[in-house]
């Protein structure tokens, strides 16, 4: 047998902070795959419980691969090289994306992403950051460190929600952190296929330390063991220096939409609210961030599924206290179709 080795991939990284938008942009990019491309999407989700792949728009059918339970740059590399090879090797796509999870560093995926050993497999274009205005006009965010790193690494920098803001001084501050980065205001608009062509430029490495540097467990790829999970299922744990924890429920089981909401946006100091939950009015994709709230319908699903992101420790009574308060809330338990 004759083997061919696996070509160069075009590869975009969109990167930016838990919220900002960098699923938005990755379904305005797959809405511009020609028709006759084959393309893939990993995903990196912080938490052990798989939902971003459920707010991608695949009616193009791109592969999709999903790596969960902590970070891709920071945990040890296997995940990433294991979901790679599956996703180059079976697939054969004529452009990758990946998407980091928001609380990832974009130096530390470069730097393994560069290495000798991708280079035949890989060509990495522009690294992408999404940069929400709502976020960067409170001091919190833009002192942080880890909101820093991902414009310092981005080719380009484009800018979501900034109808309210000052764009010239958002422009000065990008400036000021990354001189070469490209800013571009808006998704909708944007020139996809230019974006696409865009080059990566090397950067110098830096000593700003990613928030999850010190997570002592490694990501999982194991998405496929889901199916033996046994519903309901609930989990909580510190990553690092955040606490996340999420449930997954019976496909049946249906939710008040409005009290369910609301129970949600009630939970306080949240950086990151996320779910696809089967309620009295349908099936609902959730999509919150203290800047902004996505709430649209969606298909029907497996189970549904709810992970919350928080930026500081939650006790384990509380989490116990929040589980009964979401099983209270559970109006039908409807028979299998």
């Amino acid at each position: 047998m004759n083997l061919q080795p696996i070509s160069a991939t075009p590869t975009t990284i969109v990167t930016g902070f838990l919220g900002a938008g960098k699923t938005t942009l990755i379904n305005q990019l797959i809405h511009h795959k020609a028709c006759d491309e084959r393309w893939a999407l990993l995903i990196n989700e912080f938490g052990k419980i798989g939902i971003d792949s459920g707010l991608i728009d695949n009616d193009d059918d791109i592969a999709i691969k999903e790596v969960s339970g902590g970070c891709i740059c920071c945990s040890s590399q296997l995940p990433l090289q294991i979901a790679l090879v599956r996703l180059l090797g079976t697939h054969k796509p004529n452009r990758l994306l990946i998407e980091p999870t928001g609380l990832a560093h974009p130096d530390e995926l470069l730097s393994q992403l560069t290495q000798p050993h991708w280079q035949t497999s890989l060509n990495i274009r522009a690294v992408i950051c999404v940069l929400s205005g709502t976020q960067w006009a409170q001091d919190k965010y833009r002192q942080h460190d880890g909101y820093i790193a991902h414009v310092r690494h981005a080719d380009v920098v484009v800018c979501n929600r900034t109808d309210d803001i000052d764009v010239d001084a958002l422009t000065a501050w990008i400036g000021e952190i990354n001189p070469q980065a490209m800013v571009v205001f808006g998704i909708d608009d944007i020139d996809v296929k230019a974006l696409l062509n865009t080059a990566h430029t090397p950067r110098t490495p830096s000593a700003i330390i990613s928030l999850g540097s010190n997570l002592t467990h490694p990501a999982s790829t194991d998405t496929e063991q889901e199916s033996d999970t046994t519903l309901p299922f609930r989990y909580h744990e510190m990553m690092g220096t955040h606490h996340v924890g999420g449930w997954r429920l019976p496909s049946d089981w249906q939710f008040d939409s409005y009290e369910l909401q609301k129970w949600l946006l009630s939970r306080t100091d949240y950086l990151r609210i996320k779910g696809i939950i089967h309620t009295t009015e349908g099936w609902l994709m959730l999509n919150i961030a203290p800047d902004g709230i996505s709430i649209s319908d969606t298909d029907e699903r497996a189970d549904s599924r709810l992970e919350m992101i928080f930026g500081q420790m939650v006790d384990d009574a509380v989490w116990q206290a929040w589980g009964g308060e979401l099983m209270g809330m559970v109006k039908s338990q409807q028979p299998p179709a």
